[in-house]
């Protein structure tokens, strides 16, 4: 996806922000307006992939190198997400395996946070060889709740 999808990207985020809060959520959203449009302009200048179906954009996940000098041999997985009427046709599956084709080449790991609650996303990470090794303790809270995440981590051997 490009900065040119910004309208398409917006409304699949809002849609994944309003369904599930607790997994979704920036500072820049929070604040909203021309902050959360900067920020999605800058996520849609790396390397967000879409996955569409009849015309529709039913899929996104992104992929940036860390940005500190000393972990840039590291990667990240962020804003995975798939409408309902997408689910169980492996479509996040396919997403996974096509942003690891385009880390594998330019980081020597990749890391992601997923809510502990989440198994189907859990099992599409596994599946890709991932690995969790580690837990996050009230990662996010929403009014009195909190959610723990795993930090899972996938190594390639090069």
């Amino acid at each position: 996806m490009t900065v040119d999808d910004l309208d398409l990207f917006r409304d699949i985020r809002a849609e994944a922000l309003q369904t599930h809060p607790q997994t979704f959520g920036s500072r820049e959203e929070d604040e909203g307006g021309e902050a959360m449009l900067a920020a999605y302009r800058d996520w849609l200048s790396g390397a967000i992939l879409g996955a569409f179906a009849r015309g529709h954009l039913i899929g996104v996940a992104g992929f940036y190198l860390s940005p500190d000098r000393r972990s840039r041999h590291r990667g990240h997985i962020f804003t995975v997400y798939v409408r309902e009427d997408g689910r169980g046709q492996g479509i996040g599956d396919r997403l996974i395996k096509e942003l690891l084709a385009h880390a594998e080449a330019c980081v020597e790991q990749v890391h992601l946070a997923v809510l502990l609650e989440a198994t189907a996303a859990i099992r599409t990470y596994e599946r890709n060889g991932f690995k969790v090794y580690g837990t996050d303790p009230a990662a996010v809270r929403i009014g009195d709740v909190t959610y723990d995440k795993y930090l899972m981590v996938r190594k390639f051997s090069h």
